[in-house]
């Protein structure tokens, strides 16, 4: 503990995270109960959901998560744990009247009450009422369904995460249509990931060149703000698939939202042991793009380049975390203050807490 981290420091005079903020196995499970389980985690989409008795499934922190569609319309999360024996009562996605878990085929309404527990006999004390489907909480936010596992409900995301959910209103973010998901194991910690993608475009000119070539670095712009970033950038002249601008939006503590032209891309950074993590990215496009298919394809096709260059990177930096020889780094005062930031909410959320 003698090299932990100081939120108290100013950025030109603090050092970065200790190395085993990014190695320890203990490190990660303070994550997962304490920062992970109490903020939004966006795991699925509004277009899964969108009629009655549409369900989708997800994992986050161990936790098998299902949500539904009510008959009223509601939008409900719940643990996917049959109260009966603990098996798991869903799987994928779908469309159903009711939930019948598959062991013994107890039965759920989509509000999660129980309606039907068959062949439970003269069970004593039973109180049906009492058996449902344990809820967590849940938000729709623009196309995106957030779930969150603690105790209380955190704030709603339009208005957690004001500068990144007004660009994102503003370029009409709803009416895009999702095309495709892809998802990248990746040897390195969650938040190596997501200091990649927090460094104020610090290694967008040496790490991504294709990428550079489409924007206007000197115009790059970082926006910090309680609990989220929003990192700016114009497009270089001629650059058809970022349009005018770039806009990049990082919400506390593992979601980020990619803006440009005619695309969205989303992508889910979830922690799969203190070494590896899960990115799960969604494309969405505007429908006149649509009608241009190569257009699509190329566009996939430029990501994927970006995606895999800082693959690479992230894995040597986990790498390199574990050499004897680092204990921690400094900061680029002037680009990197959202990776300060999200240090400082780590602290606070994991570190200060269990002190």
């Amino acid at each position: 503990m003698a090299l932990e981290f100081d939120p108290s420091i100013p950025i030109e005079s603090a050092y970065t995270p200790p190395s085993y903020w990014y190695t320890s196995p203990g490190f990660l499970k303070g994550e997962e109960e304490t920062l992970l389980a109490n903020t939004w985690q966006f795991v699925g989409r509004a277009d899964q959901v969108r009629e009655s008795g549409s369900y989708f499934t997800a994992e986050i922190c161990g936790e098998s998560i299902l949500v539904c569609r009510g008959d009223d319309g509601e939008l409900r999360g719940f643990y996917n744990v049959c109260r009966h024996h603990a098996a798991l009562i869903a799987s994928g996605t779908g469309r159903v009247e009711e939930f019948v878990c598959p062991y013994h085929g107890w039965c759920y309404r989509l509000d999660g009450r129980l309606k039907k527990a068959p062949r439970l006999g003269p069970a004593r004390d039973f109180h049906p009422e009492d058996f449902g489907l344990a809820p967590v909480h849940v938000c729709q936010w623009g196309p995106l369904i957030g779930v969150s596992l603690g105790p209380v409900k955190p704030e709603d995301p339009a208005t957690a995460f004001p500068a990144v959910n007004r660009v994102m209103e503003d370029s009409n973010w709803t009416a895009l249509q999702f095309v495709e998901r892809r998802s990248y194991e990746v040897a390195c910690n969650w938040k190596v990931y997501v200091d990649n993608y927090l460094d104020g475009g610090y290694h967008v000119s040496v790490l991504h060149p294709d990428l550079a070539n489409s924007l206007d670095l000197g115009s790059y712009d970082t926006t910090v703000e309680e609990h989220s970033v929003l990192q700016s950038s114009g497009g270089a002249e001629g650059a058809a698939r970022i349009g005018e601008a770039a806009q990049y939006g990082w919400v506390y503590p593992n979601f980020m939202m990619n803006r440009y032209g005619p695309v969205l891309d989303t992508n889910w950074v979830v922690p799969m042991g203190p070494d590896r993590c899960l990115v799960v990215f969604d494309f969405y496009f505007s429908e006149e793009s649509l009608k241009t298919p190569e257009w699509v394809q190329e566009s996939l096709k430029s990501s994927e380049q970006v995606q895999q260059e800082d693959i690479w990177i992230s894995e040597s930096v986990q790498k390199g975390l574990q050499s004897r020889s680092y204990e921690r780094g400094r900061y680029a005062p002037k680009v990197e203050q959202g990776e300060y930031l999200f240090h400082s909410l780590v602290h606070r959320d994991v570190v200060k807490r269990e002190s």
